[in-house]
């Protein structure tokens, strides 16, 4: 419905007279009546009728100068609220395999960005999938991924990243090993690394090709156990923990193992070795694009202000610890 024809209306209903109100609209009277026609064929309704000559109301046409001014008044409302938005608002996808790692981080920082600022509106849809990768951010699936690396790569992060992608440092923590009961050594105590030899590590395939590139083969090799990586067509990390490993190994950061509750489940068996600590230093990346939108900077500086924080706060708790113990 053209809002035009609707000011147009309710002008000439002030008064009733055509050619006055042509005059006040800057358009020429016979444009006005054939405006008014218009807008009665959309409604399907008469609006203006004559009376002893004179211009008239309907009743309808009474009933449409409330409707009309009520209609005027939402649209108005809705054009400012998305004309704000346009410069307010941050839609930001995330993984669900990606968001165990970032989702406090994540929500603590759009709460502080939006007490800060009012105006801004952070929405956060979550995509269904194994996408812990940069390929999801390129094909445009995530607009955030977590992703990693062996801490035995050393303390600079991730590899060198592709340009047009940006990131920061999320947390280092513990990579378990998972077998089911069916494996031989469900029920060893103490396992090292020759003990898997011959083996197979089943990945999620997000992570697949992460693992060849920190050749953790070649990691076992050095304590005399030849392994293989494999990988399947998986739907998410949730279908990967209720795999039936078999003869082979899974692997389980701490921080999934607790979400899906895989240290309640009998079946299932989340172990170390005694010889071969995995770690992976986890980070999060973002295209460059992201990063330089006004809303894309104003998150990605929260969250990394909070993590900093939060290491900050770590180390100083372990050197309180460490003077503690002295």
């Amino acid at each position: 419905m053209d809002t035009r024809f609707i000011r147009e209306f309710l002008d000439f209903a002030t008064d009733l007279n055509y050619s006055a109100a042509a005059r006040r609209l800057f358009i020429t009277r016979p444009t006005l009546v054939d405006h008014i026609r218009e807008l009665e064929a959309e409604l399907h309704c008469q609006l203006v009728m004559r009376r002893n000559g004179r211009p008239a109301l309907t009743p309808a046409g009474n009933r449409f100068v409330g409707t009309g001014t009520r209609y005027l008044a939402d649209t108005e409302r809705m054009l400012r609220e998305y004309r704000e938005l346009s410069d307010n608002l941050l839609n930001v996808k995330v993984s669900q395999t990606n968001l165990p790692w970032i989702e406090t981080l994540l929500y603590e920082s759009r709460h502080a960005i939006q007490s800060r600022h009012p105006e801004k509106r952070i929405e956060i849809s979550t995509q269904p999938g194994a996408c812990s990768s940069v390929d999801a951010l390129v094909d445009g699936t995530n607009d955030l991924v977590v992703v990693g690396r062996k801490s035995y790569r050393g303390e600079g992060g991730l590899l060198p990243l592709a340009e047009g992608i940006e990131g920061f440092f999320l947390r280092t923590e513990e990579i378990k090993l998972m077998m089911t009961r069916d494996n031989p050594l469900f029920h060893r105590a103490a396992i090292s690394a020759r003990d898997l030899d011959g083996a197979t590590l089943m990945l999620p395939p997000d992570i697949y090709q992460g693992y060849q590139d920190d050749d953790v083969p070649a990691r076992f090799a050095e304590r005399g156990a030849l392994i293989s990586l494999a990988t399947a067509r998986l739907h998410d990390h949730f279908e990967y923990s209720m795999l039936d490993f078999g003869s082979m190994f899974g692997v389980m950061p701490v921080t999934l193992a607790s979400r899906l509750g895989i240290e309640g489940r009998t079946e299932c068996r989340l172990f170390s070795l005694d010889d071969l600590r995995l770690e992976t230093r986890f980070c999060v990346l973002y295209l460059s694009e992201f990063a330089r939108s006004a809303n894309g900077r104003l998150l990605i500086d929260e969250m990394a202000r909070r993590v900093r924080e939060g290491q900050a706060a770590q180390t100083a708790q372990a050197a309180q610890t460490a003077q503690t113990g002295r």
